[in-house]
């Protein structure tokens, strides 16, 4: 077994994370390949919330994924931030979800490039816990 091109597991991650919201009961969108914005558009209680979608792959344990890359240049506006550990083995992904605050914080510069690292990653989020993107539509969260 070998990994996935970064396009690849990229597209599968999105394609999952979208799955898994819509699983949830939320109504989200993929934004066209290649087309400026985020990966995906969340509707919860009537406001869109945007969330940069990053995978990473792993062969035999998720201790392989050594960083997400994220440019916060570009893609520092959103909302959310869900990371994606993908174990190829299953197929089975399990996501973290990140505020852009959460984000920011895990954030690290290193030879002019930005990622954020999974050990920060795991310790900001519970493993697939999307209670943060519910709570961003929660009348209390609008003010």
């Amino acid at each position: 077994m070998q990994k996935l091109s970064h396009q690849q597991s990229g597209n599968l991650g999105e394609v999952l994370a979208l799955a898994k919201l819509n699983s949830l009961g939320i109504a989200a969108y993929a934004s066209p390949e290649g087309a400026p914005g985020h990966d995906l558009i969340a509707v919860v209680d009537g406001l869109a919330q945007s969330i940069e979608v990053k995978t990473r792959q792993f062969l035999e344990r998720p201790t392989e994924i050594s960083r997400w890359p994220v440019d916060m240049a570009t893609k520092g506006d959103a909302d959310f931030f869900l990371f994606v550990e993908l174990d190829l083995r299953t197929l089975s992904p399990t996501f973290y979800l990140l505020t852009n605050e959460q984000a920011r914080a895990t954030h690290r510069l290193s030879k002019g490039l930005g990622n954020c690292y999974p050990s920060h990653v795991r310790k900001a989020s519970a493993a697939n816990d999307f209670s943060p993107l519910l709570a961003a539509g929660a009348p209390h969260a609008r003010t």
